[in-house]
């Protein structure tokens, strides 16, 4: 975390983000994550030392803003210290966060070396410089990590990510990395959704067997895999993205637990891979899933035992 100030704009933004920051702070652990009860966990662990996972998933939990998340949280500790608790840099950063120490008088509480509470400090340091950089329109956790490294000043004065090559870097590798963590629903959190709710779902899904496949079709004679899961949701009002691999990137992404009804499941199919399926279909209960399976076969129901390679599921109306 390295950032100092910009002149008269910079003292500006640094009055207001001082004022902001007080807010957060305060107001912190009665704000929701994201305005829902769900809890989101981290996917892939490996190499996030597990004596602070918990307390990552926790922090982010608590953090106050939908910008932090426990894969992103993860992925900024990784970036600024290699989850190293005694980490110093040469300019004085400390912690496993890397506060500089002006910044933890400010917004640290007890002791910058304990991951316990330099952690959330930082979840929380996050959410006050994403508070205080709102009127950007930007990325919200670009110009939040942004923040964090050079600065909220820096932000406001170039009206996002600052063309600083550091800063730059640091946002996309934070990223990159939050996505090989990956979010997910913690399973045992979220609950299940409601079946009046799915229902409408279900029934567009089951009146959709026996039409035919077309790649690129978007209905109502025909579909794709993603366009006939996308058109079911349409029902009720959620908005799903066109094809297969964002729709999985959409999320939520649920935890390795049995699917509920309206729950999508994603496969590599014949033309992606693991970490960019081609194929999705949803699972409408009893064992059964409805899909576009392909040009030969149309939309078909099948055994959910016969989708053997899943490699994600979403729940869409976990996010509602």
């Amino acid at each position: 975390m390295l950032w100092g100030g910009l002149g008269l704009a910079g003292s500006i933004a640094a009055f207001v983000f001082g004022v902001t920051a007080i807010v957060v702070i305060i107001a912190g652990p009665f704000i929701g994550n994201d305005g829902s009860d769900v809890r989101r966990t981290i996917r892939n662990a490996a190499g996030i030392p597990p004596e602070y996972l918990p307390m990552i998933i926790e922090a982010a939990s608590n953090a106050g803003c939908a910008e932090v998340s426990p894969a992103v949280l993860a992925a900024q500790l990784h970036q600024e210290s290699g989850f190293n608790p005694s980490a110093r840099s040469a300019v004085g950063a400390m912690g496993i966060a890397q506060f500089m120490p002006g910044t933890w008088a400010v917004h640290g509480q007890d002791d910058v070396w304990n991951p316990a509470d330099a952690i959330p400090a930082a979840a929380r340091y996050d959410c006050a410089v994403a508070a205080a950089t709102a009127s950007v329109s930007a990325d919200p956790r670009e110009k939040m990590l942004a923040a964090y490294n050079a600065g909220p000043g820096a932000v406001l004065a170039y009206a996002g990510v600052p063309p600083y090559p550091e800063t730059r870097n640091y946002v996309r590798t934070i990223l990159a990395q939050a996505q090989v963590y990956g979010d997910v629903i913690d399973a045992m959190v979220a609950g299940t959704v409601s079946a009046a709710a799915v229902a409408p779902v279900l029934a567009f899904m089951e009146s959709q067997i026996g039409k035919p496949y077309v790649w690129g079709a978007t209905g109502p004679d025909a579909w794709d895999c993603s366009s006939l899961v996308q058109a079911a949701y349409q029902r009720i009002g959620v908005s799903l993205p066109r094809v297969t691999v964002d729709q999985m990137r959409a999320g939520p992404l649920v935890s390795a637990v049995d699917p509920q009804p309206g729950d999508l499941l994603f496969i590599p199919g014949a033309d992606g891979t693991p970490a960019a399926p081609g194929h999705v279909g949803m699972y409408v209960g009893n064992g059964r899933v409805i899909a576009a399976k392909g040009a030969r076969w149309g939309v078909v129901q099948s055994a959910l035992s016969d989708w053997t390679s899943i490699v994600a599921v979403t729940r869409p109306l976990a996010a509602t």
